[in-house]
């Protein structure tokens, strides 16, 4: 343990040429100045020490000290799974990376009428109606990884209904045999979309994929019309159309995670189709949105049994070997992996037999180990500080209610690292009122991104992972 202390800080009083005399406390005269002077000069031998007196008791009151603290351990663990139901990002796509190994993410979703029941031949006939195409369109929110390698998608109709509530990432459904759609893409999630409409004009629209589905799947809408016309509620609805499994299969490494934005009004499956008038052919559309008030979602991410990771993860977390990560830490999105990091029990941190110490300020300082950057796998930009409880369970610590500004947990790009601001945990592990539980250190919203970050140990010899406390106590 290594303390740097930096006691009997001094007070330092305002520097003002007539104190006495600043913003009007005395008004001058010659003649109240001669009386003040005459007085002064009496009375100096009595009071030549008046301005010492007192500064003995001021030094000795309060001592301020600073102290950096190792943690008595650090190690990686496998994460639980996240809850994706809440995301407002779906992930979709596969990924390999050399240290934390393989990730890959699909996404279940229902594609939603706009209101019900619904009859999209209207009045006429559903044999009137000639399906164009089917397409999927996701609306893009982001990337993280490689996107000059192309993925391999698939998409399938559902079998399982999605359930309601909160849907975690381990969750996986029944999908139909049949393929609604294969192919091989290259994303392009910074690029916008040209669309021509008619010969002259041209729409340009945000990023986002278009995949064209089975046909069939449009002529079924269709030649249902006398069912769906009687739907009363999304649930006659879904024993109808259940949704869709929108995954890929493993490609080139490193490959990519790709974020779609399905709250997005772009995101939708749209069914084209036309028909033929006495005078003219009439072309048409229907939309099936992905969001909407009733609409279910989430991703699904496969972790390949952390079997890919590099051998000092696996010892971590597969093993159990919390000597290992005095030395590295690691910590991915995507219920893979995140830290757990015991802190020193107090009565190691500072002496308050007098049980007067205060904590000013703690720290916990994470600094990212630099020498392992990928350049196409970026480090999380953020990461949260969560705490253990009495059954087990992983809340949030009492500092984190006051902001993000006060909490931190942003990455300092200039010092590479994060720092989170424990002070009111600490004062309550301190006082006795909280149990000094293990913290858990993650991925900030993890169910939607794919960061990871690679931190130096406890252990390390310099810019190690460390708990910075300031705090005041008396001096007998």
């Amino acid at each position: 343990m290594i303390k740097i202390f930096n006691s009997k800080q001094k007070i330092v009083l305002k520097n003002t040429k007539y104190p006495r005399s600043y913003r009007g406390f005395f008004s001058f005269t010659p003649l109240t100045a001669w009386i003040f002077f005459s007085v002064l000069m009496f009375t100096s031998s009595c009071t030549e020490d008046l301005d010492t007196i007192g500064m003995d008791l001021i030094d000795s009151q309060l001592d301020i000290s600073s102290e950096i603290v190792h943690p008595v351990s650090a190690f990686t663990q496998i994460e639980d799974s996240v809850p994706t139901s809440i995301a407002e990002l779906n992930l979709l796509g596969f990924y390999y990376d050399p240290l934390f190994g393989k990730t890959l993410s699909s996404i279940y979703t229902e594609a939603m009428p706009p209101e019900l029941p619904f009859n999209i031949p209207g009045n006429r006939e559903p044999e009137d109606l000639i399906v164009d195409s089917v397409v999927l369109i996701l609306a893009y929110g982001g990337y993280f990884g490689d996107i000059s390698i192309e993925q391999n998608l698939r998409i399938y109709e559902l079998e399982d209904t999605i359930p309601s509530g909160t849907i975690y990432s381990n969750k996986m459904l029944n999908t139909q045999p049949e393929l609604l759609h294969s192919s091989s893409f290259l994303p392009k999630p910074d690029e916008s979309i040209y669309i021509i409409d008619g010969e002259d004009t041209t729409d340009i629209q945000p990023p986002h994929l278009r995949v064209q589905l089975a046909a069939s799947l449009g002529r079924r809408f269709i030649e249902s019309a006398p069912t769906t016309s009687g739907f009363t509620s999304f649930q006659d609805y879904r024993g109808f159309f259940k949704g869709l499994k929108i995954t890929v299969e493993e490609t080139s490494p490193p490959g990519s995670m790709l974020y779609f934005n399905l709250r997005s009004g772009m995101s939708r499956v749209q069914i084209y189709y036309h028909y033929y008038t006495e005078e003219d052919t009439i072309n048409s559309s229907y939309n099936l949105q992905l969001f909407n008030q009733f609409a279910r979602k989430y991703s699904h991410f496969e972790n390949f049994g952390y079997q890919d990771a590099s051998q000092e993860i696996k010892n971590q977390a597969l093993n159990g070997d919390t000597i290992a990560g005095m030395q590295r830490l690691f910590v991915q999105s995507m219920a893979n992996f995140r830290t757990k990091i015991w802190l020193p029990e107090p009565d190691e941190i500072i002496d308050n037999s007098s049980g007067l110490a205060a904590i000013n300020m703690a720290k916990l300082i994470v600094p990212v180990d630099e020498n392992v950057i990928e350049d196409t796998l970026e480090i999380a930009r953020s990461l949260i500080l969560l705490r253990g409880d009495t059954i087990g369970d992983i809340v949030a610590l009492r500092d984190q209610a006051l902001g993000i500004a006060y909490f931190g947990g942003i990455l300092n790009e200039d010092k590479m690292e994060y720092s989170f601001n424990i002070t009111q945990h600490l004062q309550k592990v301190m006082s006795g009122e909280l149990p000094n539980y293990p913290l858990y250190l993650r991925t900030s919203r993890s169910y939607e991104n794919a960061g990871r970050t690679v931190i130096r140990g406890p252990g390390r010899d310099e810019s190690p992972l460390r708990l910075e406390i300031q705090y005041t106590q008396p001096v007998p």
